[in-house]
């Protein structure tokens, strides 16, 4: 019977067509509103987080790393390379010679790290071919061929077909001597990161030895295993044994550990941001519980004259801030989920709509006075400094977390006036009324 009278006091509150429940009303609306954006920037973060990484660790780091003495020759390292990828656990071992230099159009000039690596890379390591896509031209790395991205080849101004020269320093200091050679553009690329593809620039490894100097260049195998994200030791222990003494091996968390140690404080941040949002939506619940014990403090003093415990009192006005929080949290859960499957769809329908503003003022503007500037485009997402679209990633785990956390908060947030409630003598309450 108590628990009964008590799901009767609490769900009347919010069944109310009018009076105190349009405080509860209210709450919920802002327990709803305050979890949209936590879900969509936990979504979406973790998202960006992913495709950013997955990425780096198939066309920049590799999974893992094992580093090779400098003068190791062309044919020892694919030996060792061979050896490696004969390991059950090892997807891919791709030998690989990297080294700074100026790759220069006679139009523009942009310094890159040159990966060069064997010439049938993209069926050797197929985590490399899925990332990299050939937009322009071909991925034939024979002869004096290079691949450049498309935002590399934009600042540079060189198409599919053109020569460009590549100049690196010989010695192992920028005051050695410069060695320049002739390449030609086979294709034009693209990962979908333009940070990335800024900066990279492959060509065959055979012509490795005649540009890049021993002393101030890197040599490695670059090895891909079945599970980068779990325990790499064991298989990094083969692998040093198959690689020999003058080796080093580093996992792919060694190498960018910087790079994802700003990633997840930027994410934290950002979290704690948006939390704060719900734990003053979920104080709204607990003004919202204390309004109504005033409102409705005659019935509280009926109530308890007719014999009504102090505990069923509390649980009642606990279970309607309760019943607030569940629902505000669903629909907050359902409508924050929605804006982060659709983000790029919003993002870009945002876009398009305060342009179209801008472009109606600027229009008025021109027409008033015609010598001040265009208003310029506005860019929510930049693509230049992130993925060209966000990787749509639901992580079930975070969403339970949000949610329950928000639950919480609504619960704790309605015990004190609860509390109130049930301290309440209904003599007192009556002589006031």
């Amino acid at each position: 019977m108590t628990t009964k009278l008590v799901l009767f006091l609490g769900t009347r509150v919010l069944r109310g067509r009018g009076g105190t429940a349009r405080y509860l009303r209210g709450a919920v609306v802002g327990i709803a509103l305050s979890l949209v954006p936590l879900i969509v920037v936990m979504e979406v973060s973790t998202g960006m987080i992913e495709g950013i990484t997955a990425r780096l660790l198939e066309v920049g780091t590799y999974h893992l790393q094992v580093s090779l003495p400098p003068a190791t020759d062309e044919e020892t390292l694919e030996e060792i390379s061979r050896a490696i990828a004969a390991d059950a656990e090892v997807l891919a071992a791709v030998p690989e010679r990297q080294g700074t230099g100026l790759v220069s159009s006679g139009r523009a000039a942009a310094g890159v790290t040159i990966r060069f690596v064997p010439p049938d890379v993209f069926t050797r390591d197929p985590g490399f071919g899925a990332f990299v896509s050939i937009r322009e031209g071909s991925a034939d790395l024979k002869g004096e061929a290079i691949l450049l991205s498309i935002a590399l080849a934009g600042s540079l101004g060189v198409r599919t077909g053109d020569t460009v020269n590549v100049l690196t320093t010989w010695a192992g200091s920028v005051s050695g001597p410069p060695r320049l050679a002739r390449f030609s553009v086979a294709g034009l690329y693209e990962t979908g990161y333009q940070e990335l593809d800024k900066s990279l620039a492959f060509a065959p490894l055979a012509s490795a030895a005649g540009i890049l100097s021993p002393r101030s260049s890197r040599t490695l195998v670059g090895v891909k295993v079945r599970d980068p994200f779990g325990d790499l030791a064991p298989v990094a222990a083969r692998i040093s044994n198959l690689a020999g003494r003058d080796t080093r091996i580093a996992t792919w968390r060694e190498l960018e550990y910087a790079r994802l140690a700003s990633f997840r404080t930027t994410k934290a941040l950002l979290l704690f941001i948006m939390a704060l949002i719900v734990v003053v939506a979920s104080v709204n619940v607990s003004s919202s519980v204390l309004m109504i014990v005033f409102e409705r403090r005659g019935d509280i003093a009926i109530l308890k004259s007719v014999g009504a415990k102090p505990r069923t009192l509390a649980l009642s006005f606990l279970a309607a801030g309760a019943l607030t929080g569940l629902i505000g949290t669903a629909l907050g859960v359902v409508f924050g989920l929605l804006v982060a499957v659709n983000i790029n769809g919003v993002i870009k329908g945002l876009e398009q709509g305060v342009n179209a503003v801008l472009s109606l003022a600027s229009l008025v503007r021109s027409s008033l006075e015609p010598s001040v500037p265009a208003i310029s485009h506005f860019t929510l997402f930049n693509s230049a400094f992130y993925l060209e679209s966000i990787p749509i990633r639901i992580d079930p785990a975070e969403v339970t977390a949000a949610a329950s956390a928000a639950l919480l908060l609504s619960a704790i947030a309605s015990f004190f006036p609860a509390a109130r409630a049930a301290r309440a003598k209904p003599l007192e309450i009556l002589r006031k009324v």
